[in-house]
């Protein structure tokens, strides 16, 4: 089940007397467009129950700021879009970006009104252009604690051992320029955080077919790592190895991601994938997918969510964290 905000703990490495801090809840979720390629056993579901129940979930959900992944814009599938306005508009600024070319998916980003004011939104199309790819920066301002941060939302290309252009060249690339608006964006102190879809796992030890070694498949997380950036989930849980989309590249499946800078005025409470009661490394399954809950088969990803408190950045305690 969703874990309740008024549950939240206070960060045991605040002091005391620390001054209250205000809370954030970001959610991470890959929605599987159904334009696209439908895994066992979500091909038996019809595409507006299944996006009907992901919709209900996120209304539950009280995340401030969600970043979806594969958002459908095909035609065929009219009334998409409409769903989640009349599921989620009222409480959501809704964003979308759909990917360039001749794709029908893309991203959509949504803003809770009650939490944040929107200063900026914009949409970057991701270097090299054959990709297709795209990224979502929003700019907002928290009310409560009037602080300044910046939510990016990407889905980096799929890293295909099979061609010589996808591992060593496109996904650094786009993360590379991820970083770099992210980075712009963020000059001013606004807090960043980064929600996407790597299509890589950095604990995967087993190297995919092809001449690719597993660290040149995660590059791209750790070019976030190198610069200062830290894994909400791998942080709240590093006795694991989450697993939380299937995939047909990389073994028995990989990790989604929410990025945040530690040391700043945000500091990470909570983080979980749901449902919350499936083990972190199941893998899924082509029968029951994620188990046989009722939000087993919302999608072949699970949703992220990472709970932050924000406030004055902490002073590092001697001796360093």
């Amino acid at each position: 089940s969703t874990q309740p905000r008024d549950g939240w703990i206070s960060d045991p490495r605040m002091s005391p007397a620390a001054a209250p801090m205000q809370r954030m809840r970001l959610c991470q979720f890959n929605v599987l467009a159904p334009s696209a390629r439908i895994c066992e056993p979500l091909r038996r579901l019809p595409w507006r129950e299944r996006q009907e129940a992901i919709c209900d979930w996120l209304a539950a959900s009280e995340a401030d700021v969600i970043c979806l992944q594969e958002f459908d814009f095909h035609p065929s599938f009219a009334g998409f879009r409409e769903l989640y306005d009349a599921k989620l508009g009222d409480a959501f600024e809704i964003f979308t970006a759909q990917r360039t070319g001749s794709k029908h998916d893309g991203l959509a980003t949504l803003v809770r009104r009650a939490t944040f004011g929107v200063l900026s939104m914009s949409t970057v199309e991701l270097e090299p252009r054959f990709c297709d790819r795209v990224a979502i920066f929003a700019q907002l301002r928290h009310h409560a604690s009037g602080l300044g941060v910046v939510v990016a939302n990407a889905h980096l290309t799929v890293a295909h051992a099979s061609n010589s252009h996808d591992i060593p060249m496109c996904r650094p690339t786009q993360m590379a320029q991820v970083l770099r608006e992210l980075g712009a964006r963020s000059a001013d102190g606004a807090l960043p955080f980064l929600c996407a879809d790597m299509n890589s796992d950095h604990l995967e030890t087993e190297p995919p077919d092809g001449p690719y070694t597993s660290q040149d498949v995660s590059r791209p997380v750790h070019m976030a790592f190198e610069q200062g950036f830290a894994s909400a989930l791998h942080e709240a849980r590093p006795e694991s190895r989450p697993i939380s989309h299937t995939c047909s590249y990389a073994q028995d499946g990989c990790a989604d991601y929410v990025f945040f800078k530690k040391n700043r005025p945000a500091s990470l409470v909570s983080c979980y994938l749901h449902p919350g009661e499936v083990p972190l490394d199941t893998a899924w399954s082509p029968t029951t997918g994620w188990g046989e809950g009722p939000h087993s088969m919302l999608s072949d990803h699970r949703p992220l969510v990472a709970d932050f408190s924000l406030g004055p950045a902490r002073e590092q305690p001697p001796g360093g964290a």
